[in-house]
């Protein structure tokens, strides 16, 4: 018996795609670009999977930002050779707008948004949620619901209101025989044994999934002010209260005599919270710096029955100040962050004070980040564009390069690339970090690209 996992988004909009590719070209001048690429895990030691080498195809829909279509979207896809548990669908932004005059503006779909400086600067899908098909680099992703912007001279103001939510995309699993397969190298397996009476006894594993009109039909309302000028001094406050990105994960077991094996339940649950964000900015010339900050209050509401081994989340305070310089061809960005609070700590009867809880609220809680960017035009249709990063980590214990670059031949080829490579230290009880559950998976991207 095999049981398959896809991200809830991938699930429910997956049909869409007919329905934009017919839909596009009459309300939107759409750029359609399709890529053949091949995904390489380089590391020595690399053993998520029995294979090391991928081969794609893929495609991209996306109109342009700045003009005044109707309809808008960014919509990525992909095909694993091979390997079905590696497709992904990325549905970004899919909205539609409605201009009332030049300064009231009406948004009703899934739309990117600045919320918070810090949270898209590090990418923690604190706010908006995240694609995750790949964790070391995941991509933001739009909220889903009705957005009212309004656009004065020296500040903007956002409303926003949804009863629909749409958690993170994260890797796709499968559950074979009680087992989780070894298909998705981005999936990071649960122990597949315990120690009982100091033998290693196997563990069955059962995904009580909810149904998906349980997750998705949830209540979320927010707003956002920015006023100041953008060249200048600027600030932002921002509240919205909203279903977390991840889900929470229960989980019940006991041991089955007969086969000796071990039979866990694991079970996700929709939680939510409150976020208040902060952002204060300065530009002068070619530099800007600044600070952004975030509350993230979980609410303590019980969502488990009490059979269930539960997390309880705690309050946090998330800081990061910057500072940036850009002349248009290159830029370079330094940026540190602190998450004070948010552990996660376990209730239930199976839980233990010694053992880290099964989840996580945040990537990691402490790092800095140096990175490079480039826009640079060799000639008329032949441009370089890349970004190069380091991220360090004291407190976790890592450090994380990452690559990813363009080269355009001309107006419709391009050569693409990406790179991640990590070095962590040992995951405990006191240093859970998501980076260093991916030690091992150093990856090398290399594909060409077609625009039509």
């Amino acid at each position: 018996m095999a049981f398959r996992v896809r991200p809830i988004l991938g699930a429910i909009l997956a049909s869409l795609l007919g329905f934009i590719a017919n839909l596009a070209p009459a309300h939107a001048q759409v750029q359609t670009e399709m890529r053949l690429f091949s995904d390489s895990f380089i590391s020595p030691t690399f053993e998520a999977t029995q294979k090391t080498n991928y081969q794609f195809v893929g495609a991209q829909l996306k109109t342009d930002p700045f003009t005044d279509d109707v309809l808008k979207m960014d919509v990525a896809g992909g095909v694993a050779m091979g390997a079905p548990l590696l497709n992904y669908l990325n549905i970004s932004e899919f909205y539609v707008q409605s201009r009332q005059n030049e300064n009231e503006t009406y948004y009703i779909g899934r739309k990117r948004m600045l919320w918070n400086e810090l949270d898209a600067r590090w990418d923690l899908g604190v706010w908006e949620p995240l694609f995750k098909w790949n964790p070391l680099q995941p991509e933001r992703q739009g909220l889903v619901g009705l957005f009212y912007q309004v656009d004065k001279p020296y500040y903007t103001l956002v409303l926003f209101a949804s009863p629909l939510f749409l958690p993170d995309q994260g890797p796709s699993f499968e559950i074979e025989n009680g087992s989780f397969v070894k298909g998705n190298p981005w999936f990071r397996r649960p122990p597949e044994s315990i120690k009982i009476f100091s033998e290693a006894t196997a563990i069955d594993y059962n995904f009580d999934r909810p149904n998906e009109t349980q997750v998705v039909l949830q209540n979320s309302f927010g707003a956002k002010i920015s006023f100041g000028d953008p060249q200048s001094f600027r600030a932002q406050l921002s509240y919205i209260y909203k279903p977390a990105n991840q889900l929470a994960i229960g989980y019940d077991g006991n041991l089955d005599m007969a086969q000796l094996k071990g039979a866990v339940e694991l079970q996700p649950q929709v939680f939510y919270h409150s976020l208040a964000g902060a952002d204060v900015s300065y530009k002068v010339n070619q530099v800007r710096m600044g600070v952004s900050g975030l509350y993230d209050r979980p609410n303590k509401d019980d969502i488990f029955e009490e059979q269930w081994t539960h997390p309880v989340f705690e309050d946090a305070v998330l800081l990061s100040p910057f500072i940036e310089w850009t002349n248009g061809r290159w830029g370079v960005n330094l940026q540190h962050l602190d998450i004070i609070g948010g552990d996660v700590r376990e209730e239930g009867e199976l839980a233990n004070p010694d053992r880290a809880a099964l989840m996580t609220r945040y990537p990691y809680k402490q790092a800095q980040q140096i990175s490079l960017m480039t826009n640079y035009a060799f000639r008329k249709n032949r441009r370089l564009i890349g970004k190069l990063s380091f991220t360090h980590s004291d407190k976790n214990q890592f450090d994380l390069v990452r690559l990813s670059a363009r080269f355009r031949l001309s107006g419709i080829w391009s050569l693409v690339g990406e790179m991640q490579m990590v070095k962590a230290g040992e995951l405990t009880a006191s240093n859970q970090n998501e980076i260093a559950q991916f030690v091992n998976n150093d990856r090398l991207m290399l594909g060409a690209a077609y625009v039509f």
